[in-house]
This record gives structure tokens, C-alpha cells and sequence, in this order.
């Protein structure tokens, strides 16, 4: 998959008008999971994501803390003061961007990141809006 696809499902996925609303979001929400993976999850997860978003997980810095669905959102929308995205749109983000994980990454690996994420977060790799014919 390549990277402009990748940011097709999420502005699909978030209904987002723009590709740079698109482009922040994404990486605020993958370095938000970049931060809570460990024992190499972060870079099972970037390896099965373009090369030019495997990074910002991969390279994030782990803090390991187990958020649950209001503290992940929360994250993301801390990152997301840094730029010119409103923060109240986290959970959009959030929602929109584990969508495209749900149907980019294998089935196997998927439940790997699953796996080490707070049951809180399940549901958001859950209910995926696009369409599978997309991908």
C-alpha cells in the first residue's frame, strides 16, 4: 500500500476535507499508538504500513501506559495542539485512523497490536467504516 492510499481510507474513514487534515491527524493518532506499544509491536505495526508513515510509529517514544479510550483521545489531541487541528476532533481522528489500520494491517497483526492495547481501545478497530473494496 502506499502512503497516498493509506490517507484515502482515513479521509474516507473521517469524512476530512483535506489532505493535510488527513496528513495531521494520521500522525498524530499513529505516534499516539507508536507511544503505547512495547516488546517490538511498534515496529511489527510499521512494517506493515507504507514506509513513509512506519516511522512515526516505529520511532515514537514508548511510555507503555495502557490508555484507555479517553486517555488515548486525550493524547491525540495533545499532539494535535501543535498544530492547526482542533483537538476537540480527536476522537474523529482517532475512530478514522484505527479504521484504516483495521483493514491495512493483516489479520494476525492486528490482533498482536490488539493484544497489547487497554480493552478500552478494542472498539475503535471495531465497526470499520470503509469499505473493503477499497483496500
Amino acid at each position: 500500500m502506499q502512503e497516498n492510499e493509506f490517507y484515502g481510507l482515513v479521509q474516507q474513514a473521517g469524512h476530512l476535507e483535506s489532505m493535510d487534515r488527513t496528513q495531521t491527524a494520521t500522525e498524530a493518532v499513529l505516534a499516539t499508538l507508536g507511544e503505547t506499544l512495547t516488546g517490538g509491536e511498534a515496529e511489527d505495526v510499521a512494517g506493515q504500513l507504507p514506509a513513509e508513515l512506519a516511522g512515526i510509529v516505529a520511532d515514537a517514544d514508548p511510555d507503555g501506559a495502557g490508555y484507555d479510550r479517553d486517555a488515548f483521545v486525550e493524547r491525540v489531541g495533545e499532539h494535535l495542539r501543535e498544530t492547526d487541528l482542533e483537538s476537540d476532533d480527536a476522537a474523529q481522528y482517532a475512530d478514522a485512523v484505527t479504521d484504516a489500520l483495521a483493514v491495512t494491517l493483516t489479520g494476525g497483526e492486528l490482533e498482536d497490536l490488539k493484544s497489547q492495547l487497554d480493552s478500552g481501545l478494542h472498539p475503535l478497530f471495531e465497526g470499520v467504516t470503509i469499505d473493503q473494496e477499497d483496500v
